[in-house]
């Protein structure tokens, strides 16, 4: 899990998990707002996506019935929601993603 950069404090899952979602929230220990930090947000978003494009490509190659394929998809964002927040380096200051 990220660590604050100001006070260290550890943030828990929960509140990881939010910040992917917004890119930058305020600590909820010292009240400094925190955001993602750049490199590991490019690679998270390449990583990201390359299960549902390979499901995209998957399904008409294999012909999976539908409900696997909701089956499939479903799987890979609960693995994506439980790995995302061990990928996330906060930053003090927001920077450019490219």
């Amino acid at each position: 899990m990220p660590n604050c950069q100001k006070c260290n404090h550890q943030w828990s899952w929960f509140d990881t998990v939010k910040i992917g979602f917004m890119n930058n929230k305020k600590c909820p220990n010292c009240g400094e707002r925190q955001y993602i930090s750049p490199p590991p947000q490019k690679k998270a978003y390449l990583f990201y996506f390359i299960p549902f494009i390979l499901i995209v490509f998957l399904q008409p190659l294999f012909n999976l019935d539908d409900t696997v394929y909701f089956l499939l998809s479903a799987v890979i964002i609960l693995g994506l929601l439980i790995y995302i927040p061990f990928t996330i380096k906060l930053s003090n200051e927001q920077k450019p993603l490219w």
